[in-house]
């Protein structure tokens, strides 16, 4: 006599982790669904996946997504929402998962999100940016009806919708897969216990990617935390080159700020410093040229400081390292406004990529260029620090901007300069200032 064929519950977290073993090219993926425990389980299971290879972290923003809270073995009760709201340290709120090689999870927090407040802020764009730089993948699991979703997974690399949730305005081309259940809900024990395929399971093809995973061998994945508790403060200002208003010294040229745009991103940068006669300055770290942060991403070119500091007002809260420098375009004096501070180029080209995907720059606007110089202004900078004294130096419209070294201390730079040459037209302004220009190799990570 054959016994009835008995059945168990669909496995969300094998198939997450099917799922997610096809994600090595991501680095931020935002998991949505209705149901807090379904998509939890999604969630971690893609993390599971990853997190064999390489720093993954997953995030609630649920407030209540069971899966995720029961691997948390810690009575601390910070989460993301104290880390963006409060400044707590990721160190603080990433637990370590045991038994699952690189994996940590980060509870909501003290208070449930404010989806308007914190998923179109533009942090989450800095946030992705810095796991990109540094190989490792963020999930977050978020509820499918939360308010300003699409602009979330604007910032991200796609989304996955778990069951039957949809938005309506997230475009097909940013949905990297759809796990569901087969109509019954169940699938026979005979089945595979990693199911391959998954009844419901459905990968779209990848967007295209910010970087280029070959890039990465050099750096290797061998992240720390200290450096992922940077991913909340990452990332200031980054754009393009854009072009626009009469040519200077035209007839027709305005005396009010105007930008100027590439025709593309393969155009020649150099500026003319021919006629700076002045003595080019010392560089005074000669040693660190090997290591020096030097490629960036140009938003605009203005002609006038005054239109240099109006971009970085608009923008600059959304861009990292972000200052300007003035460079001699065909005779005439210009601002180039200057975001990033990257080793390797792909660091620059992801960024140009993130901001012409969520707008602020243009399509075909922006350009990646070879900045490696800067004038210190100062060194050793408590991390605490910083955000004053960077705020004190904008409201004296001095573009002044922090990179993090090694040993969590910070420098702060200003300008960003393709030879030590073109950094003249801007000492003699820093000199009527006060400050003593002290030239150097950029280095560090945006802060």
């Amino acid at each position: 006599m054959t016994s009835p064929e008995t059945r168990r519950p669909f496995d969300w977290e094998a198939a997450g982790q099917t799922l997610g073993e096809s994600f090595d090219g991501y680095h931020a993926v935002v998991v949505a669904g209705n149901d807090p425990l379904t998509t939890g389980r999604v969630a971690i299971g893609i993390g599971r996946a990853q997190a064999k290879h390489r720093r993954t972290a997953v995030g609630d923003l649920f407030a209540e997504s069971q899966p995720i809270i029961d691997l948390v073995h810690s009575d601390d009760p910070h989460g993301l929402v104290d880390s963006f709201l409060y400044g707590v340290s990721l160190n603080r709120i990433a637990h370590a998962v045991p038994g699952a090689g690189e994996l940590f999870v980060m509870t909501s927090g003290t208070e449930p999100p404010d989806y308007e407040a914190m998923l179109g802020h533009p942090r989450w764009l800095r946030v992705a940016v810095g796991f990109e730089e540094v190989g490792a993948l963020l999930v977050l699991a978020v509820p499918a009806s939360a308010p300003r979703l699409a602009e979330l997974v604007d910032s991200t690399d796609g989304i996955v919708f778990v069951g039957p949730a949809t938005v309506a305005d997230i475009p097909a081309s940013s949905v990297l897969g759809t796990i569901a259940a087969r109509t019954r809900g169940e699938i026979s024990p005979s089945a595979p216990r990693r199911p391959s395929p998954i009844v419901g399971l459905r990968i779209q093809p990848k967007k295209s990617q910010r970087w280029r995973a070959a890039s990465f061998a050099g750096l290797g994945v061998s992240v720390t935390i200290a450096a992922m508790a940077a991913w909340l403060a990452y990332r200031p200002l980054a754009g393009g080159p854009q072009r626009l208003g009469p040519k200077p010294g035209s007839a027709t040229a305005s005396k009010q700020p105007v930008a100027i745009a590439p025709e593309s991103n393969a155009r020649d940068t150099a500026v003319d410093t021919g006629s700076l006669a002045s003595q080019t300055p010392e560089i005074t770290n000669p040693e660190d040229s090997a290591q020096s942060a030097a490629f960036g991403v140009e938003l605009l070119a203005a002609n006038t400081q005054a239109g240099a500091i109006l971009k970085l007002q608009k923008d600059g809260k959304t861009l990292p390292a972000a200052t300007f420098a003035p460079a001699l375009i065909q005779g005439a004096q210009w601002y180039k406004v200057i975001g990033g501070a990257f080793r390797e180029r792909f660091g620059a080209d992801s960024l140009l990529d993130a901001l012409r995907r969520r707008k602020v720059l243009d399509p075909g606007s922006g350009a990646v260029v070879h900045l490696p110089f800067a004038f210190l202004i100062d060194s050793g900078v408590p991390a605490s620090a910083v955000p004053g004294m960077v705020s004190m130096y904008a409201d004296r419209g001095q573009p002044v901007y922090a990179l993090r070294q090694a040993n969590g201390s910070a420098w702060l730079l200003i300008g960003a300069f393709q030879s030590a040459q073109q950094s003249l037209l801007y000492a003699s302004s820093l000199r009527a200032s006060g400050i003593t220009p002290v030239l150097v190799y950029r280095k560090g990570r945006s802060f």
